[in-house]
This record gives structure tokens, sequence and C-alpha cells, in this order.
């Protein structure tokens, strides 16, 4: 097994689920550094690494993983000088490798998956897409994914775009979808609780026959009365009306183009 020297800049949701997943793989985390100095002392102190204030990376690092917001990558990877022998990546899906500014030991390693502080996923089961600069770097990031992923996939910038793009119709949106029915069903005198079994048979239809297969309701069934008497019960709110009415249109116009 592989054994890299590695150093996080970032210690936010993404960061700490990956450095926590490569220090119970055996991998040496040998600094953490953070714009928010206490979460980077919080995960030093759970993985046994050196707190960095100032973003330096010692000589001894093999690769420097930049778990930063998409428009800090940039200036992060410009802070990194270029002799320094560590391949440096970045895990941003819809951020292209060329913000790195590098023509080699420059890359991306993207896990596919949804992060919240305090929970990792398990990333056995999670989809790393990763590209580089040069072959070399290539297979360096191949194997550090390999060591917490299993299913690993080459990508460029321009389709992991997309793939990133679909991640947030799939994650981002539906979980607005969900929050906004629980703010209706509040508005109608209930606990949200009272969703939570509705939510649950969503998910497990679309884990086993998929979402078009799983699509129901009004809209599916054109029943245009119910549609009408939806829509004038969210006068309350303009926006979830326009948000209603488009989204029913494209359920009833799917797949007729």
């Amino acid at each position: 097994m592989a054994n890299f020297n590695i150093s996080f800049i970032g210690a936010g949701n993404v960061g700490e689920a990956l450095c926590k997943s490569l220090f119970s793989a055996g991998q040496n985390i040998i600094t953490v550094s953070s714009g928010r100095g206490d979460s980077a002392s919080l995960l030093a102190g759970e993985v046994g690494a050196t707190v960095v204030r100032d973003g330096t990376i010692p000589d001894e690092c093999d690769i420097v993983i930049l778990a930063v917001p998409d428009n800090a990558i940039a200036d992060v990877a410009a802070g990194i000088p270029h002799e320094k022998k560590a391949v440096v990546v970045h895990t941003a899906g819809g951020a292209d490798m060329n913000l790195l500014n590098r023509s080699a030991r420059a890359g991306v390693l993207y896990p596919l998956q949804t992060f919240s502080r305090g929970i990792t996923p398990d990333l056995q089961k999670v989809p790393f897409f990763i590209e580089a600069t040069d072959r070399q770097s290539l297979e360096m990031i191949r194997e550090l994914a390999g060591l917490i992923g299993s299913v690993i996939y080459e990508c460029d910038s321009e389709h992991r775009k997309y793939l990133h793009l679909a991640a947030v119709f799939i994650n981002n949106f539906s979980n607005f979808m969900m929050t906004s029915g629980e703010d209706i069903a509040r508005k109608a005198g209930f606990d949200p609780e009272v969703m939570r079994p509705l939510m649950e048979e969503t998910f497990r239809k679309i884990l086993n026959i998929g979402p078009s297969a799983a699509q129901t309701g009004p809209a599916v069934r054109h029943d245009t009365e119910t549609i009408k008497s939806h829509i004038e019960l969210l006068s309350f709110s303009p926006e979830y009306q326009k948000l209603y009415q488009l989204i029913s249109d494209m359920i009833c116009g799917y797949g007729k183009k």
C-alpha cells in the first residue's frame, strides 16, 4: 500500500471528510491549514497533523489537497511554490484544473457526494473523478483515490462540470424542495416530521426503479384542476407559485421533445 505525506489546505466539509478518511487508510497527514483557524486546529488534532497558519508546505509533502471554495482555488494555488515536489490537487467539481496554473504536478480529485460537517459518508460507495496535467501525477492521484474509494473515473474538466451541474439538481435542488415542503406543512399547522415517511418512500423508489419511473403527482396525470388549486393555495408566495407552475409544465412536457 502506498504511503503519502499529505498536506490539506481547507478544513471545511470536504476537507474534513477526505482528511479523516485518508488518515484512517494509514496515510500521513502532516499539515492542515485553513482560513478558519479553529476548524484547522480541530481537524489537525484528530489526525495528528501540525496546524500551519501561513499555508507553508513542508518539503517532504507528496500531495497538497486544496479543499477550498472554487473562487479561492487560484489564489491559494498561486501561493504554493512551483519548485515544490508535491502534486497540487483541488477537489471541486465545477472548477477547471487550469485554475491551479501548473503545467505539471497538478490535478483534480473530485468525490461526487454531498458533505456535511461532522458526517463522514462511506467513501467506498462514492465515485471519484480524477484529472491531471501529466501521467505520473494522474497515477499518483488514482492511487490516492483508491485508498478510500472503490470506483475511479478519469474525467476532464469540461465533462466534470456537467457532473457537478447534475449533482446540484439531484442534491441541492431536491433538498431545497424538501425544505420548502416542510415550510408549507408548517403553514398547515403540522410538524414537518409528518413528511418523513414520504421522503423515505420517495428515495426508496428512486433508488429501486429510477427517478423517471418513480415520478407521480398531478402534473404527470395532467390534472389541471389540482394544479390550479395548488397554485391558488400558494398565493402567500409568488415565488413558490412561479416555481410550482414551471416545474409542473416541465413534468407535463418531459419526454415529448
